[in-house]
């Protein structure tokens, strides 16, 4: 599938020095973001002086970047529209006195001084990283798609530095929050890494087992070990919050110079908008673990539009991901770095409380989507997802999404379709859960599972994942959810751990409805009740 921007596309050397430009802010502003973690956190007893330095080569990086954005070939090489996102980029970049001011002034909370960085400067750059990316190595796909998880890899590094820097000053190594915090940055590193080293060329490959081998990459990596064991979490406190701070800049600047080969490697070998159309359309090839998925990825609603050729040209940038039960997908407030369809398992959508509170707001399996809404409007989610039962994802960049929406009506209608139904279904849990007693809501739910499962002749229903899980979506507490359910028993069901058995097939068809009678078979036979009528 070749983007309506192709043809507007001249690869050369303009295009490269935007994407190194690009990248030079954002590990400037990485580098800002980790030194501010560190001076708010000891309250200006440490990194003073080298936040000051830091600030002066953000500057000088966002100047450098602002020469490139002169150049009269830029719109002409990246597109009129991306062109625009990067001045929006730059010029964030160069009024950051603001920002600067409030930290020096400690007007900020931690946490509200670090996420500026992560989602109001970083996020916009790699996204317009990888548009770039995409529209110049259109013919070799797997090459942006490889920039891309190495992009999201370093950022997610410089997440861990910053936050981490937090721990060490003000050690919180024990803190619930702050250590789900660290390990799901240091597992979201795992994926990209792996989704990265699936992608890149042997050089590349090469290139990364070298620069991340040594004593500092090794040190690290038992850091991480240490903060996933409660009994090692203590020896933790040793290290110094600069020791920390230097330690994953190293990590960070390997990373850099494998950012660097990459971007030359992308335009390593320009062709001219003019000879394009005399190159023969390559066949996309897909990976084992997609082609194992096929059936099932073509049957689900995103795609269901698309021509074989679109959607393999679109699945050339995916990766098949397996998910543990307890895995964080992403939490509340960030900007999603990519769009999640379940193949198999179960996610849920949660929103926490400061208090440790925690409001279940959809469950989600095979066929479902993750937060599209926050994908297409390119804002940060409202809610967190986890997996809570062993789960099986296809995954895309969020850019590629958001250019194959642009360019793609049929793909662009299935989304919006998704996105009908997905508001259906919120506004049927609403009437479910404010509308309905309890023994309703758990009655609707039975059904619900019974007609999804789909046995023809079986009356068992087997619970899909915890019932605390459950009542919670049911908008009731679990102790409502265990009364409940006796009165079920009292009415013939029979409860053995997670599976209830019906007493006959039809013993749930009182809590039917329109949007469950679709899918029954019983619908319209004559000893159907019509209860959803």
């Amino acid at each position: 599938m070749r983007t309506s921007m192709d043809s507007k596309v001249t690869l050369g050397p303009v295009t490269i020095s935007a994407l190194l430009k690009l990248g030079e802010l954002a590990h400037q502003l990485q580098l800002e973001r980790g030194c501010t973690a560190l001076f708010i956190d000891s309250d200006g007893e440490i990194f003073s002086d080298e936040l000051r330095q830091q600030r002066k080569d953000t500057n000088a990086a966002a100047n450098a970047l602002q020469s490139v954005c002169d150049s009269p070939e830029l719109a002409t090489s990246i597109g009129v529209t991306t062109l625009h996102k990067v001045l929006e980029i730059l010029g964030t970049a160069q009024d950051l006195s603001t920002h600067r001011l409030q930290v020096d002034q400690f007007s900020l909370s931690f946490a509200r001084a670090i996420n500026f960085y992560t989602y109001t400067t970083l996020s916009p750059i790699l996204d317009a990283q990888i548009e770039i990316a995409l529209h110049v190595t259109s013919a070799r796909p797997t090459a942006a798609t490889a920039y891309a998880n190495l992009l999201q890899w370093k950022e997610r590094v410089g997440r861990e530095r910053a936050w981490g820097a937090h721990g060490f000053c003000s050690q919180v190594f024990k803190n619930r929050e702050f250590t789900e915090r660290m390990l799901t940055l240091i597992d979201e590193q795992g994926a990209y890494k792996r989704a990265f080293m699936s992608l890149a060329s042997p050089a590349q490959r090469e290139l990364v087992e070298k620069v991340t081998s040594g004593y500092v990459m090794q040190f690290v990596e038992d850091m991480h070990a240490m903060l996933a064991s409660d009994a090692q979490a203590k020896k933790l406190e040793a290290i110094s919050p600069v020791t920390w701070f230097e330690l994953l800049t190293g990590k960070i600047e390997r990373l850099k110079l494998v950012e660097i080969e990459l971007v030359n490697t992308l335009v390593a070998a320009p062709i001219s908008p003019s000879h394009q159309q005399e190159i023969p359309a390559r066949r996309t090839t897909l990976s084992s673990s997609l082609e194992r998925h096929m059936p099932l990825i073509r049957a689900l609603p995103a795609f269901s539009k698309l021509e074989e050729k679109e959607l393999n040209s679109l699945l050339s940038h995916a990766t098949i991901q397996e998910c543990d039960k307890g895995k964080l997908l992403f939490l509340q407030s960030e900007p999603l770095s990519r769009f999640y369809l379940i193949l198999s398992g179960w996610v849920k959508l949660f929103k926490g409380s400061d208090a440790g509170d925690e409001a279940v707001l959809q469950m989600l399996s095979a066929g479902d989507s993750v937060m599209e809404a926050a994908i297409l409007l390119n804002i940060p989610s409202v809610a967190s997802a986890q997996v809570v039962e062993k789960a099986t994802l296809l995954s895309l960049p969020a850019p590629v999404v958001r250019q194959v929406l642009q360019d793609n009506n049929a793909f662009a209608l299935n989304m919006i379709g998704s996105l009908s139904m997905r508001s259906q279904h919120l506004i049927q849990q609403i009437e479910h859960s404010r509308l309905r007693n309890a023994s309703e809501r758990v009655g609707w739910y039975l059904l619900k599972l019974g007609i999804e499962e789909g046995g023809e002749n079986t009356t068992a229903i087997r619970l899909p994942y915890d019932k605390s899980l459950i009542a919670s979506y049911l908008d009731m507490t679990p102790e409502t959810f265990s009364r409940t359910l006796k009165k079920f028993r009292a009415q013939g069901f029979r409860i053995e751990n997670d599976t209830i058995t019906q007493p006959h097939p039809k013993a749930l068809c009182a809590f039917c409805e329109e949007s469950l009678a679709n899918a029954c078979r019983y619908r319209d036979e004559p000893d159907c009740p019509g209860t959803y009528l």
